[in-house]
């Protein structure tokens, strides 16, 4: 396992599948009241989605919960890069791929966005073509494990927030959702912890010559270097959204529209936008090498 600080927060190492990861509830609310409060709302929130019964477990103080990561231990010429999400979504966790499905089955819509944008596009559905979305996330997992798909990257999926939220309710759907679980002091003492796991992420998965898309405000914001722009909705809906990775300057960090905003097609433009630049600096990086 590897420890956030005082065991708060420790995460499996493996850093590709659905890791699960164990949060210290006595260490987040030391306060007997605080906690008690948080229970109360915890019972409400696993309610709301039938899939969090297969994530989630709570003992003696220790809430453990399923997340998702998705960076594969092999390598490529390709330069990398990290699509960072917000939080995953309960459903998508208990199926065992990042957005499994939306709605009542259908494809997600940040899948048809990789793919129109030729970001990222699993040739293996072509040759296994199928509607049941089981069997596409079985394909993309493998693929995404073994690079083997139509990128100009080598790309890595993860999350900021490493709790999962249902999707299929409005009132604790995404990070938002997270917000009104914990509240905002609890959420940023997380976010302390979290920032080491993508930490460790970027030192085993990133280099200089690759970049990484943010999806969500905080996964952007917390990542940034003092130097670069603030989050800004109106910026990342026009892929105009460009930072550096405080980690290491040389690592671009860009911010793209969120994934709601994907299906259309200036948003879609937006996030080719951020690809190219990205691309962009790859190559002044290997110029720069010879």
């Amino acid at each position: 396992m590897f420890k956030g600080s005082d065991l708060m927060l420790v995460f499996e190492k493996t850093l590709f599948g659905t890791p699960e990861c164990e949060l210290d509830l006595t260490e987040l609310f030391p306060v007997k009241k605080e906690r008690l409060r948080f229970y109360t709302k915890l019972q409400l929130f696993l309610a709301s989605d039938q899939t969090n019964s297969d994530i989630f477990s709570l003992k003696r103080d220790k809430l453990r919960y399923h997340t998702e990561s998705f960076i594969s231990d092999k390598s490529d010429k390709r330069p990398p890069l990290l699509l960072l999400l917000g939080n995953p979504a309960s459903h998508s966790t208990a199926s065992g791929m990042c957005f499994s499905f939306e709605g009542s089955g259908r494809e997600h819509r940040f899948w048809k966005a990789l793919r129109e944008t030729e970001l990222l596009n699993f040739q293996s559905e072509q040759t296994k073509p199928s509607n049941n979305y089981r069997d596409l996330n079985n394909l993309r997992r493998e693929a995404l494990l073994n690079l083997n798909y139509a990128s100009p990257f080598r790309v890595g999926i993860a999350v900021f927030y490493s709790m999962p939220s249902p999707a299929s309710d409005p009132m604790w759907s995404g990070v938002n959702g997270l917000q009104r679980l914990l509240g905002q002091k609890a959420l940023d003492i997380i976010a302390v912890e979290e920032e080491k796991r993508i930490a460790r992420i970027l030192a085993i998965f990133m280099n200089h010559a690759g970049g990484i898309i943010s999806f969500q405000r905080d996964a952007y914001n917390k990542l940034i270097s003092q130097d670069s722009l603030s989050y800004s909705l109106s910026l990342a809906l026009q892929g105009s959204l460009i930072g550096r990775c405080k980690r290491d300057s040389r690592i671009p960090l860009v911010g793209a529209p969120p994934t709601r905003f994907l299906h259309g097609k200036s948003c879609q433009e937006a996030l080719k936008k951020c690809a190219r630049f990205i691309i962009n600096r790859a190559q002044v990086e290997d110029l720069n090498q010879i």
